[in-house]
């Protein structure tokens, strides 16, 4: 990865539906089903909506077992739902935020991670804004195509 992978990007604030999970980041996927299973039921509309995977610990300084994550779903029209327990809404704030984009399978997302804080972060001039949490933002799934064509935003909140 190269500096100029990183995009410097201005958000707005992103309502959306999610699940709360705790343990291992890699096992977000199991609040993701839980979430599919969820508008399933109450045959929400999902075309056009955008998964987001939401992270709020260090995974160098929370235990595993302990990581703290959000599956959660950005619809194009808010649905008029009520969301009941698993399910929550959330607002994602806004402004600034450094946009690293990864192509490629899941199981490399972490290396993805590890760079940006460790590498473009500290050379960057910027400053991350630990009081909002990181999060990725999956353009297919892998439901749609092969590993290697896996592509998926990454967002690091900045002061």
């Amino acid at each position: 990865m190269k500096r100029s992978d990183v995009k410097l990007v201005n958000l707005e604030p992103m309502n959306l539906l999610a699940v709360g999970h705790v343990g291992p980041y890699t096992k977000i996927g199991d609040a993701f089903d839980t979430l599919a299973q969820w508008l399933g039921a109450r045959r929400v509309q999902t075309s056009g909506a955008k998964l987001v995977g939401i992270f709020y610990d260090d995974p160098n300084q929370v235990e595993a077992s302990k990581l703290r994550a959000s599956a959660a779903i950005h619809l194009p029209e808010a649905p008029d739902v009520t969301a009941t327990s698993p399910v929550e809404r959330i607002q994602l704030r806004g402004g600034a935020h450094a946009m690293l984009l990864h192509e490629g399978p899941y199981d490399d997302l972490n290396a993805a991670w590890t760079w940006f804080y460790a590498d473009w972060l500290p050379n960057s001039g910027r400053q991350a804004d630990f009081a909002a949490p990181s999060f990725e933002l999956y353009l297919n799934t892998p439901e749609e195509v092969a590993p290697d064509a896996l592509r998926t935003e990454l967002y690091l909140p900045l002061v």
